[in-house]
């Protein structure tokens, strides 16, 4: 966001927002669900898996994870509103504040959505790592399976770890660049302080 001064707070790109309550709303509590069903099964049947409560251990903390985003998703989204909304709530007929004094309201509300948004993102980015991580135990052959079954078992478990391995790397070396940029902004100050908030990134 180019935070000029008299300008409106806006996500880059414009379908933040859009992608935010998708991943977060719809999308985390999915995942969560399956995390409770899968530790069910591994606790009902632990005699069919090789690790099963290490698995039980990794998928419980990617369901704490992904209801994380869930709380933070809920708590960013109550600061994120456009001119239009303010428009609707502040017609122009009516008694209203200064237009100056709504535009910086909706920057500042714009900030703290930016700043639980990316919180929200990267809960839910770690509990899909921890899924991935937990189902690549769950899928480890038991012993004394057969040869082919056992094969497969650990190709799949491969192709998952693999996965969530890819996942936690990109989440921490997106997390690490942000803060390495709000480092050098505040280093900065004046208008790289300001214009570090509307950093485009993969928050989901």
């Amino acid at each position: 966001m180019a935070e000029g001064q008299g300008s409106w707070g806006r996500p880059v790109p414009l379908g933040q927002g859009g992608a935010s309550e998708a991943a977060h709303f719809v999308a985390a509590p999915l995942l969560a669900g399956a995390c409770i069903a899968t530790v069910g099964v591994l606790g009902a049947d632990a005699e069919k898996f090789r690790w099963p409560g290490p698995a039980m251990l990794l998928l419980t903390l990617a369901f704490a994870a992904l209801v994380g985003s869930v709380q933070y998703g809920f708590h960013a989204r109550r600061h994120l509103y456009s001119p239009a909304d303010v428009e609707s709530w502040h017609p122009p007929d009516s008694f209203r504040p200064s237009a100056e004094l709504l535009r910086r309201e909706q920057r500042r509300h714009f900030g703290e959505w930016l700043r639980q948004s990316r919180r929200a993102a990267l809960t839910y980015n770690l509990g899909i790592a921890l899924l991935g991580a937990g189902g690549a135990l769950a899928l480890a052959a038991p012993e004394g399976a057969s040869f082919w079954h056992a094969a497969c078992r650990w190709a799949a478990s491969a192709v998952l770890a693999a996965g969530a391995l890819a996942e936690l790397e990109w989440t921490l070396r997106e997390w690490w660049t942000r803060r390495a940029l709000l480092r050098a902004a505040r280093a900065g100050g004046g208008e790289a302080g300001r214009g570090e908030s509307g950093e485009e990134g993969r928050d989901v």
